[in-house]
């Protein structure tokens, strides 16, 4: 089941890790065509907006982690759509490689796997479905006890389009690169149940991105890694080994040598970012996918359509979380992009167990916890992240949620043991 990997993976770094000797297109092409949507999400759109600045006003605070707590479980060969928070699931899909992975940097794979909960044959099948947080567990775990401080990146370069099932042969057959990250955006719900995927467009530039909401989630420092190499990998496969992003955005502190990044991304790597993106021309978009097969992409949209969206919970997660990337967080906005009306949709979460204002507050001391441990992100650029105003709302708000200001929370985190990505 497992591919073989390279027998030198770190040698091989820096070379395409799903290329298909695809030809080598220019990045500024000009884009002809119908103007884009400025974000898609679940097959809506919102209205146009600046695209977000990723990047904060650097400061002077050294780098930090604090430990969440961890939740056990075991793998699965079919996603359970009506899960609560912290127990929503990820496809394996080119995760196989993951043991292997740690066997060729020197370690072994089947205690690590137990001390995350995770049978022994966890990532045996792409079509299995481990928990998400597990998934994050592994990845650090993998990183400290190799020395390798991307790991993730690697784990991530291993993916191609194959192993993303039906949404990997919807992008593989879409008529153009737009055409196949629109399709692949509300339909990632089936390969990850805690985290989303989305494309900006404003401007000329795009950006093709990743974030998580699972509030159970730790160790995102990895999982953005291998996030953005597979997005880089699905564009190579369509756009042609040549392709590289113009930057690449990463929301947590570099580590200590960045050169992997540079030498897989050929691009210039931001770290401390408020979100984790590929940003390139908007033209890009507009390109043909080479051999593209029109009756296999109508066949993959139908078994994806009929796979069905998020279950209602998990859909609102990934509303709220994709519109604080334009620092918005109504109930009328999630109503609007789940298309029903505001009081239908406090209904139907009443109806489920919670209420709205519940689920904004789990995301946004998500993002907050994130940035917090993760990044070097001034409070002010924690709190805009959070579609807050101002500083004094979001401190209240964090006190709150967790009976500590924000500040406060942030120097405990960075008193934990930290892990080699960071030191």
């Amino acid at each position: 089941m497992l591919r073989p990997l390279p027998p030198n993976v770190f040698a091989n770094l820096d070379m395409p890790g799903a290329g298909r000797g695809r030809p080598v297109r220019r990045a500024g092409q000009a884009c002809t065509g119908r103007r884009p949507r400025a974000l898609s999400l679940l097959g809506y759109a919102l209205p146009d907006h600046p695209l977000p600045n990723p990047m904060p006003s650097p400061i002077d605070t050294p780098a930090g982690a604090a430990a969440r707590p961890t939740t056990a479980g075991s793998a699965k060969t079919s996603p359970s759509c009506d899960a609560p928070p912290g127990s929503w699931h990820q496809r394996v899909g080119g995760f196989t490689c993951i043991p292997e992975l740690i066997r060729q940097l020197g370690a072994d794979p089947a205690p690590l796997l137990e001390r995350c909960g995770l049978p022994q044959d966890a990532f045996d099948v792409p079509s299995n479905m481990v928990p998400y947080a597990a998934v994050g567990r592994v990845l650090s775990e993998a990183a400290a006890r190799t020395g390798c401080a991307h790991f993730g990146l690697l784990a991530g370069r291993a993916w191609h389009l194959e192993d993303l099932g039906v949404t990997g042969e919807l992008v593989r057959n879409a008529p153009t690169v737009g055409v196949a990250l629109d399709e692949f955006v509300p339909h990632q719900h089936l390969n990850s149940e805690a985290a989303l995927a989305f494309l900006l467009r404003r401007a000329g530039v795009a950006e093709f991105g990743y974030a998580i909401y699972d509030p159970a989630v730790e160790a995102t420092f990895h999982l953005y890694d291998a996030a953005l190499a597979i997005g880089l990998n699905m564009l190579r496969e369509i756009c042609g080994d040549g392709f590289s992003p113009a930057e690449v955005f990463l929301p947590h502190v570099p580590p200590v040598d960045a050169t992997p990044y540079r030498r897989y991304f050929r691009s210039p790597v931001r770290f401390n970012a408020e979100y984790a993106a590929l940003r390139f021309p908007e033209s890009v978009l507009a390109l043909p996918v080479e051999d593209a097969d029109a009756e296999r992409f109508r066949a993959a949209r139908a078994t994806a359509d009929a796979a069905g969206k998020a279950e209602l919970v998990q859909a609102v997660h990934r509303a709220l979380r994709t519109l604080l990337l334009h620092g918005k967080a109504s109930g009328t906005d999630v109503a609007q992009l789940l298309a029903m009306h505001r009081r239908t949709l406090n209904r139907r979460l009443r109806a489920a167990g919670t209420t709205f204002q519940l689920v904004l507050d789990r995301v946004r001391l998500t993002v907050a916890s994130e940035l917090l441990e993760e990044s070097e992100l001034p409070m002010h650029d924690v709190a805009a992240s959070l579609g807050y105003a101002s500083l004094t709302p979001f401190m209240r708000a964090f006190k709150r949620w967790t009976g500590t200001a924000p500040g406060a929370w942030r120097r405990t985190a960075r008193q934990a043991p930290r892990p080699p990505s960071r030191t």
